[in-house]
């Protein structure tokens, strides 16, 4: 049986927002029309809650007003969203967040393992480990729950080795309208008469219906690796600005090159991290995470897909940290030499947010590694963008890029009121195994079509509004209109050729391949009767920057058949086909 939780309730404040500040239910909502949460613990209570809610309403009365969370990490508005400026607001949330079961399945004499969406990225890592000792490769920030997370992507650090969760997700069961005005329970399907389960491998959480539990082969989850090893390697920023206190661009463009050269020709073992973070004084360091897995589990199994790849041993995953930062040595700082060595550092932003000393080799088991690097950072107010990278960076590029992370873009001006301290454009190392895993397959495997790329970006700023902060609204937009801006400039400036404003998105060709939804970004975009943030807006389809022309077609036609009513709507929900 559902709990009702009505905005009087003293456990309210805290389900009525989730981890991003900027975004909370409007606090108009009021019990008497059954507005607020409804906390779930099985696939009948959704059912019974929408049901109850359809009966007490029409369809079109709610339509758009009912939004999921299971962990509440959506970087955007798409659960909790106001009416302010917004032809829906959301008024009745159902929150997965107790539906957090691992357990099995036999469907047709396979076995699966499922995992329920209000399960945590720990959670799951944690029980796979000591239950099936398996891995699913996805995220680290221990908070993010399987609801959303899976069906993005399930990107992680080792999904170079591995691939994306997607790629070892079998199906889904899901509650979906039943063509009656009600709704019901659609059961896992091996066959994916409907499509849905390929839908929901890459295509996002919430589009379709409520994803009430996901399907792993269960003898086609990979190993766990037994150990890795953790170094952070520091990027002095001093060393990219002139005496007259310019940003050297030709510099900064030699060290993004060697980046992306040096990740292109990473082991699947590794993974990095480039926390390239604004420049607040001159005696500032970025930092360079990285991880490397190693043991008897440490390889690929080519009958899970991709490519197979050979397990390593301790010293063949020190080698890999030593190559790596010997392609690197000119701007970072040898462990060996480092004056940074021990020095405690504490690593900013999404997924990884720990604090770990520089220049240090830890040497874990897996899973404790895991645990060391799975914090989630602080609930405040956040904005995100995203792009995958496929070519290397051009010097007009990497100049926006040194000149945004230190305040000197021309025509952008730093606002008063960012958290300079808490800005960066992270950029992890991406293909290998996640490139093998669904390259050239006709049709795809997955809704992932970014199957090219090198790097993928996550450009973050946070911020915290206290009592005395004066005209907050003010202040996030003109915090989101510069970190917006500075986005457009670095994409522009790589893509000269292309049309403005068009080119400051990363559109899909040889040198980007479009965004990630599991960042999901406004500014791209929003269904009609939305508000996106400031800034200029892609003039194309968001969908189509999000999964490629091809996958956004065949999602909005998946959406035609499963839900025709565009019950499930949000900012950047895949719209009907005729809608966009």
């Amino acid at each position: 049986m559902y709990t009702y939780i009505d905005p009087s309730k003293n456990n309210y404040p805290g389900l009525d927002r989730g981890f991003n500040q900027r975004y909370k239910l409007d606090s108009d909502l009021s019990d008497s029309n059954g507005e607020g949460v409804y906390l779930t613990y099985s696939a009948s209570d959704i059912t019974d809650v929408l049901n109850m809610l359809v009966g007490k309403y029409t369809i079109d009365e709610i339509t758009g007003k009912v939004r999921i969370i299971s962990g509440g990490h959506c970087y955007e508005d798409f659960t909790f969203q106001s009416q302010t400026g917004n032809a829906n607001g959301t008024r009745y949330v159902i929150d997965l967040s107790n539906m957090r079961g691992i357990s099995e399945e036999t469907v047709n004499d396979v076995t699966y393992v499922t995992v329920e969406p209000g399960a945590s990225n720990w959670l799951i890592q944690q029980t796979l480990h000591s239950r099936y000792a398996v891995a699913l490769p996805g995220g680290s920030c221990y908070s993010v729950c399987a609801g959303g997370h899976v069906a993005g992507g399930g990107y992680g650090l080792l999904s170079r080795l591995h691939g994306l969760t997607v790629d070892y997700l079998a199906g889904v069961e899901m509650v979906i309208s039943d063509g009656a005005g009600g709704f019901t329970v659609r059961a896992f399907d091996p066959t994916d008469a409907d499509q849905l389960n390929w839908a929901c491998r890459g295509g996002g959480a919430g589009h379709f219906g409520v994803i009430t539990k996901y399907y792993f082969e269960k003898n086609k989850v990979p190993p766990a690796p037994e150990n890795a090893l953790l170094i952070t390697l520091p990027v002095p920023w001093s060393q990219f600005i002139n005496s007259d206190e310019t940003v050297d661009g030709d510099a900064f463009n030699q060290f993004m090159q060697a980046y992306y050269i040096a990740c292109q020709t990473l082991a699947p073992q590794a993974f990095t991290l480039g926390k390239f973070t604004f420049m607040t004084s001159a005696d500032d360091v970025m930092s360079i995470v990285m991880q490397v897995v190693y043991g008897a589990s440490s390889g690929h199994d080519a009958a899970l897909g991709g490519n197979a790849v050979a397990a390593i041993t301790r010293d063949e995953a020190v080698k890999a940290i030593n190559d790596f930062a010997a392609a690197l040595a000119p701007w970072v700082s040898m462990p060996q030499t480092s004056v940074y060595r021990g020095r405690s550092f504490q690593l900013i932003g999404h997924p990884v947010s720990a604090t770990v000393s520089l220049d240090t080799i830890y040497d874990l088991p897996w899973i404790d590694m895991t645990q060391l690097l799975n914090g989630s950072g602080e609930n405040q107010n956040g904005k995100y963008k995203s792009s995958y990278i496929a070519g290397n960076f051009v010097l007009n590029e990497s100049t926006a890029m040194a000149e945004f992370l230190t305040g000197t873009q021309v025509n952008n001006a730093v606002p008063v009121g960012a958290d300079l301290s808490q800005t960066l454009i992270q950029i992890d190392s991406y293909g290998a195994q996640i490139n093998a895993m669904d390259t050239d397959l006709t049709p795809l495997n997955t809704a992932i079509a970014a199957r090219n790329s090198i790097l993928k970006t996550q450009y973050q700023t946070y911020w915290k509004n206290y009592e005395d902060t004066s005209d907050p609204t003010t202040r996030e937009t003109d915090i989101v209109t510069w970190f917006n801006a500075g986005y457009n400039n670095i994409h522009a400036q790589a893509q000269p050729l292309k049309s403005a404003p068009d080119n400051g998105y990363p559109l899909w060709g040889e040198k980007f391949q479009g965004c990630y939804f599991n960042y999901p970004d406004r500014q791209i975009g929003v269904n009609s009767g939305y508000k996106a943030d400031p800034g200029d807006a892609y003039s194309g389809d968001f969908c189509e920057l999000y999964y490629g022309t091809d996958v956004a077609t065949k999602l909005k036609a998946i959406k035609a058949v499963i839900d025709p009513s565009n019950f499930f709507a949000f900012a950047q929900s895949i719209p009907l086909p005729e809608e966009r």
